[in-house]
């Protein structure tokens, strides 16, 4: 087993794979992309990100300036579901998260799957760590950041060109600095951090990366942008990931959801067992804003 990634990830936190996808895939991958885009901006998909709120929950009312739509697998989008319950088993990716979990393709649990695109404004996402709050006092920071680093990995598999995502290398194994400390939790918490870095995507390409990598992102109105966003787990770490992943509503969908990928016979069977593990639990959210 090659640990290519997962060095990669261990020691800067992010992984950057060029040409994932071939010309084919990206056109085909876009074009169903854009069909949802226009299906979330015409009111008749709920499950957006609507701008100016960072983290779930995200609110009912109807918007069309969004920032990102979610629930990809989620069945109720009946026809337009298809091309993305084929590339969310795409074996690249899923060596990829394999390599980064040390673990193999069959022990991945199907998590998260969503989409990240241009609002009608622009809007800044503030710096955060998934699942470490920013008010976090240093000795539960680190005692965070030691829990279970590889229970799962999330990526950003581009469709167009993507110049959004700010990551700080290095800092998801490592306590903030005083400097990080303060620009992560002042009034701002967008403002530049030292050796912090521009991930540069061109259509086909994907970064993976590890959840509590210090990170933001710039939406810009004028810059199309078309790029998938989900996240897959270790089959034996569900526990950890639950929070995380249930706060998106998954459990609610996931008894009608029908594979049509084999692959995703067995990733939604992991998940299942986690949804049944915390049913009826409120596990509440991981972040707020």
């Amino acid at each position: 087993m090659t640990v290519t990634h997962h060095d990669r990830i261990e020691k800067d936190g992010f992984t950057i794979v060029r040409g994932i996808l071939t010309p084919d895939q990206i056109s085909y991958y876009k074009r169903a992309s854009q069909e949802v885009v226009d299906y979330a901006r015409e009111g008749k998909w709920p499950h957006v990100r609507t701008r100016g709120k960072q983290f779930p929950p995200w609110p009912k009312n109807f918007s069309p300036d969004i920032w990102g739509i979610s629930g990809l697998l989620n069945p109720d989008l009946k026809e337009l579901l298809k091309p993305f319950q084929e590339c969310y088993c795409l074996k690249p990716l899923l060596d990829v998260a394999s390599d980064i979990l040390q673990t193999t393709n069959e022990e991945l649990s199907m998590e998260l799957f969503n989409m990240l695109i241009n609002p009608l404004t622009d809007f800044d996402l503030e710096w955060h760590r998934d699942y470490i709050r920013p008010e976090a006092p240093e000795e539960e920071e680190k005692t965070e950041l030691l829990k279970d680093p590889y229970a799962g990995t999330q990526f950003n598999l581009a469709l167009t060109e993507d110049k959004c995502l700010i990551v700080v290398p290095g800092s998801h194994k490592r306590v903030r600095t005083p400097e990080e400390r303060t620009k992560t939790s002042n009034d701002n918490r967008k403002e530049f951090i030292s050796n912090q870095l521009l991930v540069e995507l061109h259509p086909g390409d994907v970064v993976f990366y590890n959840s509590n990598i210090l990170h933001r992102a710039t939406y810009s109105a004028a810059d199309l942008r078309l790029t998938l966003h989900g996240s897959y787990g270790h089959s034996l770490h569900g526990k950890t990931r639950a929070k995380g992943v249930l706060q998106h509503g998954v459990a609610e969908w996931l008894p009608r959801f029908q594979p049509t990928q084999p692959q995703l016979v067995q990733m939604r069977s992991h998940l299942e067992a986690t949804c049944k593990e915390f049913e009826g639990v409120n596990l509440g959210y991981s972040l707020d804003g």
